[in-house]
């Protein structure tokens, strides 16, 4: 029996850019008139009609905080290291919006939710160097804490708190020079414990600035590029049997996903040879398919294949590298130690090696060659 073993890992980050909603809505008016008009009557226009189109897209959420697919920008730090950072959107989904931020220290991910009147982080999780559609799978309870990033009406002086932090927007058509050009902005100022942050938000843009201070120093994430028609690319390291078939060599390979793509596709492509970059790596069986992929909150890797995974393996050696090959890669992936290895829901059960219930793989080091 194989034993389990779960970790866990925390950090903090800045949140940024995201999207939201918010509209109004009027119902037209009529009065009775019992008798037939005499003359013509005048047109009653909706007061909603005759606001300007500009003040009705202020109040959408969507206008500073748009949802961008396949997009990255980055942004220039001042007065910290860790202030640059590059921005990628990963799933855009029903009211959900996840993404990514990597300042070089830690990647984090992020999902916001979009409510009528308001944008709100429901999920933050640092240490994050893999794609999980966390929305979707519905765990890591523990780092689902709700916090209002923006909220209508946008004028001067609408305030919140959330989060323990104190929300206000603090001006609107402020104009701010950023590497990346100059924009006019909303201003929101959130007072924190020992902390003051602005954010500057353009329209059909997002965050275009984020500037902090406390205790005399001030810290700055400036927008710098904005490049669009930008797939997300991960790299992925995947572990081949050898010339000699005595060991596990490791091959350097990248995931290439666009918004919306689940990784699970890209890894099957990629380790059954369809991948036309890395034709050299072929180490799923003949015909076999990811059904699911994600981490858990037990730090442990749950992957569930077709049943032809298990049903071409040649051999006790065949059986031990075909397994192998595919728990160390995902293993590395995820940074965990632990995969719990399903076919078509049940557990493995092969020609040489069976598990029960619940049991996991663990990453088998020993068999991998030194580099």
């Amino acid at each position: 029996m194989i034993k389990k073993q779960y970790k866990w890992l925390s950090f903090s980050i800045l949140s940024i850019l995201l999207a939201g909603c918010g509209l109004f809505s009027n119902q037209e008016t009529t009065e009775p008139n019992p008798k037939p008009p005499t003359e013509e009557i005048e047109e009653v226009v909706p007061e909603d009609e005759n606001e300007p189109k500009e003040t009705i897209d202020k109040q959408d959420l969507n206008v500073w905080l748009p949802r961008l697919d396949n997009v990255r920008y980055s942004y220039e730090g001042i007065g910290n290291e860790y202030a640059t950072f590059d921005w990628t959107p990963q799933f855009n989904q029903e009211n959900y919006y996840q993404f990514v931020t990597d300042n070089g220290g830690t990647k984090t991910a992020e999902i916001y939710e979009y409510k009528e009147n308001e944008v709100v982080r429901i999920f933050q999780r640092p240490e994050t160097y893999f794609r999980d559609n966390f929305s979707e799978i519905g765990n890591f309870t523990d780092q689902r804490e709700e916090e209002v990033i923006l909220k209508a009406p946008i004028e001067v002086g609408n305030s919140w708190s959330s989060n323990e932090n104190d929300y206000e927007i603090t001006a609107i058509d402020h104009e701010i020079e950023v590497p990346a050009g100059t924009y006019q902005t909303i201003e929101v100022t959130i007072n924190m414990d020992d902390m003051v942050v602005k954010r500057y938000y353009a329209k059909d843009v997002g965050l275009v600035s984020e500037v902090s201070e406390t205790e005399g120093m001030t810290i700055e994430s400036n927008l710098e590029t904005i490049t669009t028609e930008t797939p997300e690319v991960l790299p992925f390291f995947v572990y081949i049997p050898d010339e000699q078939a005595m060991g596990l060599d490791q091959v350097e390979a990248e995931l290439t996903l666009n918004t919306n793509d689940p990784a699970r596709v890209a890894i099957t492509q990629l380790l059954s040879g369809q991948n036309e970059s890395y034709k050299e790596i072929n180490i799923l069986s003949e015909g076999a398919e990811i059904n699911y992929l994600f981490l858990n909150d037990e730090n442990v890797v749950e992957v569930d294949v077709t049943s032809a995974f298990e049903e071409n393996m040649a051999g006790s050696t065949g059986e031990l590298f075909g397994i192998y090959t595919f728990v160390n890669t995902l293993s590395k992936y995820y940074g965990t130690q632990e995969v719990l290895l399903t076919v078509d829901g049940r557990p493995y059960n092969g020609s040489h090696i069976t598990l029960e219930e619940g049991e996991v793989f663990t990453l088998n080091e020993e068999m991998v060659n030194e580099q």
